[in-house]
């Protein structure tokens, strides 16, 4: 007769990442994706023209902003404690 092994145990599932992690980590990546679509266009179609608008201040100033706003974001999403890491 073949004994049953219960491969089952009561340990608690740690992770590294819960819900509060995940979030920050979501809007990071927004910010950084939209801070790329802001930076878009502002060619020209003839190497002739010069076109005045590649150098405005939502090219310049608000996208790169929006990307290292992203980047911090994503390092407080993986540095910050979650409720199990404050235990130990």
């Amino acid at each position: 007769m073949k004994k049953k092994i219960d491969n089952t145990t009561n340990k608690p599932e740690i992770t590294i990442f819960e819900k509060h992690n995940f979030k920050f980590l979501l809007i990071g990546l927004g910010l950084i994706f939209l801070g790329f679509i802001l930076m878009l266009g502002g060619g020209t179609d003839s190497p002739n023209e010069f076109n005045q608008a590649m150098f405005g201040f939502r090219r310049l100033t608000l996208a790169p902003i929006l990307i290292l706003a992203g980047f911090a974001v994503e390092i407080y999403a993986i540095m910050s404690k979650t409720s199990s890491n404050k235990k130990a």
